[in-house]
């Protein structure tokens, strides 16, 4: 007899999946499935091809700079809240009282449109970060009052704000209009405004964003970790845990390293700021004339205002006075911080409106120490604004609290905290007397 030819086994073997399987599986066919694969479940490695599997592998090793770059700073934004989504800062920013502190992205505008959805304010202070200082209880219904503080970064994006503007629109705006914004050039204005859709601040956009911002904070040596503070468990971003700094409930902002470290010995003379004044760059550039296309901007912000029955009280922002007088040296040199309201005023009194010229901070009977830095006056600055303000505009006189804001001024905790919400290291003395202060107003 013939020798029985032996079989060839094509099968799969030890224990690997052969293409029926694979094919059933796929299907969701698992009685075709060898017991084993149904019980101890599946092993992906053993199911692939031989070149396959020398794919993933290349790809494995490729992708280990990627996870060299990502991963660290993936850890250091995830362990202080830097990656929560729009919607969970402004829910539990709004509910929970949770502080908003982020060190290396910037989605606030979008934090704030969310909040508008359902606060609903009446009343709103817009502009830069030279509004953030008006807090809510000054108001006589402070729930009605939000404060949306870097909500806008340029002129252009007043209108795209408000055409953004979720639901009913606010009754008044309380409009801070820097006075550098009117210092830029026709590409300037050209340039596309602010986008206000949350789908654009994906989870993996602001990973990508806080990864550049975390290796370019660390090449500079800024990388700061810690143990956070007590209280700050449940605040989101890393200023917020370790420096009690960020964005309150009512959108102002609490500048927590300010308050908690003690001063630098030129704090109070702001040669940070003139030093930038003397560079000439920047925020604190030169020129020759007030960009008449920016207050035409304004003024077709200010009329589409007046036809959504919007009132809107305008104000230029106080600069230390130091700063100010820097500034007078060279006053041919700047249009826009010295001829500025006389152009914006007939703007506004065309649309029935008022603004106000608080660019010097003495103009206020405030002293250099109701500041934060030579460009931003401090909350006890802002009652004195805000009096001023109210008490020369009907609509926003209704909706402030007058004595709220005379107890304020003459009991504020320190010339840069109303109330006393954190240890201040150097508190100093505002200017109280409230009588000189109302004399201003008749």
């Amino acid at each position: 007899m013939g020798s029985k030819a032996k079989a060839t086994r094509t099968g799969p073997t030890n224990g690997q999946l052969g293409t029926r399987q694979i094919r059933d599986l796929l299907r969701h066919d698992f009685y075709h499935l060898p017991i084993w694969s149904r019980i101890a479940g599946l092993h992906l490695l053993p199911i692939l091809s031989i070149p396959m599997r020398r794919f993933l592998i290349k790809c494995g090793v490729f992708s280990i700079p990627l996870w060299v770059i990502f991963a660290p700073a993936l850890i250091h934004l995830e362990t202080y809240r830097e990656l929560e989504s729009i919607e969970v800062m402004a829910s539990q920013n709004q509910h929970n009282d949770v502080l908003i502190g982020l060190a290396y992205t910037d989605p606030m505008h979008l934090v704030k449109q969310a909040v508008l959805k359902n606060r609903q304010p009446e009343v709103i202070a817009l502009g830069t970060s030279r509004v953030l200082q008006f807090r809510d209880f000054v108001f006589s219904k402070p729930d009605s009052f939000y404060n949306c503080g870097r909500a806008i970064g340029k002129i252009q994006d007043l209108r795209a704000f408000l055409s953004a503007y979720p639901h009913k629109k606010p009754k008044a705006i309380i409009l801070g209009l820097d006075q550098d914004l009117f210092n830029v050039d026709e590409e300037d204005l050209s340039k596309e405004p602010r986008s206000y859709q949350i789908k654009d601040s994906s989870y993996g956009t602001r990973l990508t964003k806080g990864t550049k911002a975390f290796w370019e904070a660390w090449s500079d040596g800024d990388v700061v970790t810690g143990t956070n503070l007590p209280g700050t468990t449940n605040f989101i971003g890393r200023n917020a845990r370790l420096e009690n700094e960020g964005y309150r409930a009512d959108g102002s902002y609490i500048y927590g390293r300010l308050l908690r470290n003690a001063e630098t010995a030129d704090e109070y003379e702001f040669g940070g700021t003139i030093r930038r004044i003397n560079k000439g760059k920047g925020r604190f550039a030169t020129a020759t004339e007030i960009n008449p296309s920016a207050i035409q901007k304004i003024a077709h912000f200010l009329e589409t205002c007046r036809e959504l029955n919007i009132h809107v009280v305008g104000f230029l922002p106080p600069y230390g006075s130091k700063v100010y007088d820097r500034f007078k040296e060279d006053a041919q040199n700047y249009p826009h911080v010295f001829d500025l309201h006389s152009q914006l005023k007939p703007v506004f009194e065309a649309n029935g409106m008022r603004v106000e010229d608080y660019t010097d901070i003495r103009s206020l009977s405030a002293n250099d120490f109701e500041t934060t830095d030579g460009l931003h006056g401090s909350e006890v600055c802002y009652l004195k604004l805000l009096k001023l303000l109210s008490a020369n505009d009907k609509t926003l006189m209704s909706q402030v609290n007058n004595d709220s804001l005379d107890y304020h001024i003459t009991h504020a905790f320190s010339a840069r905290q109303m109330v006393e919400e954190l240890p201040d290291a150097d508190p100093r003395v505002p200017n109280k007397e409230i009588s000189r202060f109302s004399a201003q107003l008749e």
